[in-house]
């Protein structure tokens, strides 16, 4: 009996240490190390997304602005092109007001003498030219002019435009000067003023036909033809007649 009684002591202990070894399984046992390490590769796998996230967003922001300069670029130059468009509907009309005057209005207006300028050393817009009169400013002005001394011309032309002195035919000589400096837009611009404020000038045929020319290189073509048959069929005597064909051509 005491055999057999042994023998069940031993089953009943070894099943019981079966059942305190399944309990505490390796598949079941929770080592904070590698728990730690497997939460540290995590963190560092999170931290490099996070980063490369921040990266893309940086760049997207970097190609947002960029667009965002190109948009104001476009519409500065829709806005200017707007205002060109403004300005030669302005001499179209012009154009147009002189095409329906009589031949010899037109004729009269061509063949109009230019007042004379007397020969004087010119002077720039210093301290000397502070001390004379409007008159005296705007004859050495056109001198500076004619002697192609156009920066010292243009700061006179603008200090006697401030004055309102002769406001049609300094605006002519303004638009001549930024024709000479290939400025063509603000040519056009000096050039309608001119035309608003004196339809039968003198200078009237060279003015159409410098309009003429930088509408052309601001790439109005159609415009530019609109104002080279305005001089060949307004003033066809006369030498901007004879350009303005040659740039129909």
């Amino acid at each position: 009996m005491s055999i057999v009684k042994n023998i069940f002591l031993i089953v009943i202990l070894v099943t019981v240490v079966n059942a305190e070894q399944s309990v505490y399984s390796d598949t079941d046992f929770i080592d904070p190390e590698v728990v730690a390490k497997k939460n540290s590769r995590e963190i560092f796998i999170l931290k490099q997304k996070i980063s490369q996230l921040k990266e893309s967003i940086e760049g997207l922001k970097t190609i947002i602005n960029g667009q965002n300069n190109q948009i104001e670029q476009l519409r500065l130059k829709a806005n200017a092109s707007d205002n060109l468009t403004k300005i030669i509907n302005q001499l179209s009309q012009r154009v147009a007001a002189l095409e329906s005057r009589p031949k010899e209005v037109v004729k009269e207006a061509a063949t109009a003498p230019i007042t004379p300028v007397e020969t004087q050393a010119p002077v720039s817009s210093g301290t000397t030219a502070k001390k004379m009169t409007s008159k005296e400013l705007y004859k050495n002005a056109v001198l500076n002019f004619t002697k192609s001394k156009l920066s010292s011309a243009q700061d006179i032309f603008k200090k006697l435009l401030k004055k309102g002195y002769k406001k049609a035919s300094t605006n002519f000589y303004l638009g001549e000067i930024a024709y000479k400096k290939g400025r063509y837009k603000e040519a056009i611009s000096y050039y309608q003023k001119s035309a608003s404020l004196n339809e039968n000038a003198s200078y009237m045929d060279k003015l159409l036909l410098h309009t003429a020319i930088s509408l052309k290189k601001k790439g109005k073509v159609s415009d530019a033809k609109v104002f080279l048959k305005a001089v060949i069929d307004g003033y066809p005597n006369t030498n901007s007649a004879k350009e303005a064909k040659k740039y129909l051509k």
